[in-house]
């Protein structure tokens, strides 16, 4: 058996919510791009920006929902957030600045399905890839708040290092799950092109260069097995499995952050969190109540 890593981020422009970097974790007998691309395609399951953009998270809800009832995790956000965050919620929860913050982003409650999803159609989607040879074996997201996001600016660190890291951060985690190496595939990070000096939790030491060319970067790392950056990553079913399940885990941020303003304001519309009328609306309708509650301007917008 062959063990599969697609790692993909969410949200890297937008000036609401978080950035997100998801790993999903593939058991296959070999690994087969375009075979497992199209097993994909005929699941309907492809790069988030196709099957899973604001407003449309049924399908992707339901087999997130499928995956995790599976592992005994059901019931709302929180239960989720718990199970599918690397190191649970606490990592995320304990840099807010006090009580308020917190409740911002974690505070308001939110029963799952929270998008029409059901967690049976899922399942038999999650089905229909095993009898293909598939099995979704390991899920797990890294979220950068916009505070962090700044901290990391302020650091000289740009939100493209930021994201490696978080990469970074979801392979180490699930070496450690799998306790074996893997073939990792993500896509290119920004603007970087050569890697192997950029790798902050990994120790320079343990990485051998493969390739460096154009459209694709790839190294030997020990104890996690080859990695590959590459234009395009999104035509590998386990990339595109990372970017719709982080697309999720996005969406859910964001809607936590405007039910806690919609609670007060009721008036406040749902948004993307993209630069958007919308969005840029809700920032300004927002303001006064933001002001009189307290909010650190960089806890809210990038």
């Amino acid at each position: 058996m062959v063990w599969v890593l697609g790692m993909d981020e969410n949200g890297l422009g937008p000036c609401l919510g978080p950035l997100v970097a998801t790993g999903a974790l593939l058991e296959v007998e070999r690994y087969d791009a375009e075979a497992l691309a199209e097993v994909g395609r005929r699941l309907g399951l492809a790069d988030s920006k196709q099957v899973s953009a604001f407003g449309r998270m049924r399908k992707v809800e339901s087999l997130v929902l499928a995956f995790w009832r599976e592992r005994g995790i059901s019931g709302d956000a929180d239960a989720l957030f718990e199970g599918a965050l690397v190191g649970g919620l606490k990592p995320q929860q304990s840099p807010c600045p006090d009580a308020l913050h917190r409740q911002q982003c974690w505070g308001a409650p939110l029963p799952l399905p929270a998008f029409g999803g059901d967690a049976d159609e899922g399942q038999a989607i999650l089905d229909a890839l095993a009898q293909a040879g598939i099995r979704l074996h390991w899920l797990r997201s890294q979220l950068a708040c916009a505070d962090r996001i700044h901290a990391a600016q302020a650091k000289g660190d740009s939100r493209f290092q930021l994201d490696l890291m978080l990469f970074e951060e979801i392979a180490l985690d699930a070496a450690r799950s799998l306790g074996s190496e893997m073939h990792i595939v993500c896509g290119m990070v920004g603007g970087i092109r050569r890697y192997r000096g950029r790798f902050r939790r990994i120790d320079p030491s343990r990485i051998a260069l493969i390739e460096e060319a154009k459209g694709r970067a790839a190294y030997r790392i020990e104890g996690l097995g080859e990695i590959r950056f590459e234009v395009d990553a999104e035509r590998h079913l386990p990339v595109a499995l990372a970017s719709m399940f982080g697309k999720y885990m996005r969406e859910l941020a964001t809607e936590r952050q405007h039910r806690f303003y919609a609670a007060q304001q009721p008036d406040l519309p749902r948004v993307s969190g993209y630069h958007d009328p919308r969005t840029r609306a809700f920032i300004r309708d927002s303001a006064d109540l933001r002001r009189r509650l307290g909010i650190l301007p960089t806890c809210f917008q990038r």
